[in-house]
C-alpha cells in the first residue's frame, strides 16, 4: 500500500502535479488559462484553502496554499479532475490528462520554507529560460506585483453545463503566507517582490554563465500542446514530504511523520484483522472520510 500522509488543518503546504508524457497539455491560451483560473478558484472556495502562490507551466502545475479545513485532498481531486475534463473537452483528447502518479504534497514548516516555495512558484518559467521576468509568463500566475488584486474568472464553455450547479463566476483572491502575516500588506508584497527580483537576477547570471538563451512569449505560445520537452528528465526520485529552512524544525516535522507512520501501519494492521474499535493517529484522512475509522484527537 502506498505510504498515508497525514492530513491537518491550518498546514501550509506546496502541490505539484505534471501532465501525461509531460506534455504541454496546459500549454497558455485565452481558454487554458480561463479553465485552469476557474477551476482553482472554485475548489480553493469549496475546500477551504488559502493560496499563497501559483503557476501554471505548459506541462505542470504548482501551487503554494493553507489547507484552512483540512480538506486537500479533496481540493486536489476535484481540480485535477475537473481541468482534465475541461481541457480534454478543449483539445479534443481523451484518457488521462495528469501523469498517473499522486500529485506531490510538500509541508511547508517555517518561514523561510514559505518563502522560498513561493519564490520557486513564481520564478519557475524563468529557471525554465522561458521569459526573463515571471510577470511575462502567459500563462495562470500569481504575479508578484498584483497579488493584491483579486482576478474573476468567467466559466468555461465546451464542458460545464449552461445550467449546472456551478458559479457562472469565479474569483481567485491571494493571502500572505501564514509565516509572514504579521507584515502590512505593503510591507509583505515589497518582501515578496524584493525576494522574487532577486532570484530572477541569480537565474539571469546562471543562463548568462551557461551560455543559455531565453525562448520567449512568442515562441512558448506556438508550441503544440501534444509535445513535450526534448531535454530528458530524472527518474525515480524520492519525492519529499517535508520542507523547511530551519534544520531543526525540519527534524522535528519528520521524526513527527515517522511517528504517524509507524502508528498507522500498526493500527492500520490490526484494522485489517478485524478490530473495529482501534484509533487511528490524528491526521488519518482518507479511512475517516471514507470508513468511519476512530481518530485521536489533535494533541
Amino acid at each position: 500500500m502506498s505510504l498515508p500522509r497525514p492530513v491537518i488543518a491550518g498546514e501550509t503546504l506546496m502541490i505539484t502535479r505534471r501532465c501525461t508524457q509531460r506534455q504541454f497539455l496546459l500549454r497558455p491560451s485565452a481558454a487554458v488559462n480561463g479553465i485552469i483560473g476557474y477551476c482553482l478558484a472554485v475548489a480553493a472556495e469549496r475546500y477551504g484553502l488559502r493560496l499563497h502562490a501559483f503557476c501554471a507551466m505548459s506541462n505542470h502545475l504548482h501551487i503554494v496554499a493553507t489547507d484552512l479545513r483540512g480538506e486537500a485532498p479533496e481540493f486536489c481531486r476535484w481540480l485535477f479532475e475537473f481541468t482534465a475534463k475541461c481541457l480534454n473537452a478543449h483539445w479534443g483528447r481523451w484518457e488521462n490528462l495528469w501523469a498517473s502518479e499522486q500529485p506531490s504534497v510538500v509541508r511547508l514548516t517555517d518561514e523561510e520554507a514559505q518563502l522560498a516555495k513561493a519564490v520557486y512558484t513564481l520564478t519557475n518559467p524563468v529557471a525554465a529560460g522561458l521569459v526573463t521576468e515571471h510577470h511575462h509568463w502567459p500563462g495562470v500566475i500569481s504575479v508578484a506585483a498584483r497579488m493584491d488584486r483579486p482576478r474573476v474568472y468567467k466559466r468555461p464553455v465546451g464542458f460545464f453545463r449552461e445550467q449546472g450547479p456551478l458559479p457562472r463566476h469565479a474569483t481567485l483572491t491571494m493571502a500572505p503566507l501564514p509565516a509572514l502575516a504579521h507584515l502590512s500588506e505593503e510591507q509583505y508584497l515589497a518582501r515578496l517582490r524584493a525576494a522574487v527580483t532577486a532570484r530572477e537576477a541569480e537565474l539571469a547570471r546562471e543562463h548568462q554563465r551557461a551560455g543559455r538563451s531565453v525562448l520567449g512569449r512568442r515562441q512558448v505560445l506556438r508550441q503544440s500542446a501534444f509535445t513535450s520537452p526534448r531535454a530528458s528528465e530524472p527518474r525515480r526520485q524520492p519525492s519529499p514530504r517535508v520542507a523547511g529552512g530551519n534544520k531543526w524544525a525540519r527534524i522535528e516535522a519528520l521524526a513527527r511523520l515517522r511517528s504517524f507512520l509507524a502508528g498507522y501501519r500498526d493500527t492500520w494492521l490490526q484494522w485489517r484483522a478485524g478490530d473495529r474499535e482501534v484509533v487511528f493517529p490524528f491526521g488519518t484522512y482518507a479511512l475517516r472520510v471514507y470508513a468511519g475509522v476512530c481518530c485521536a484527537q489533535a494533541p
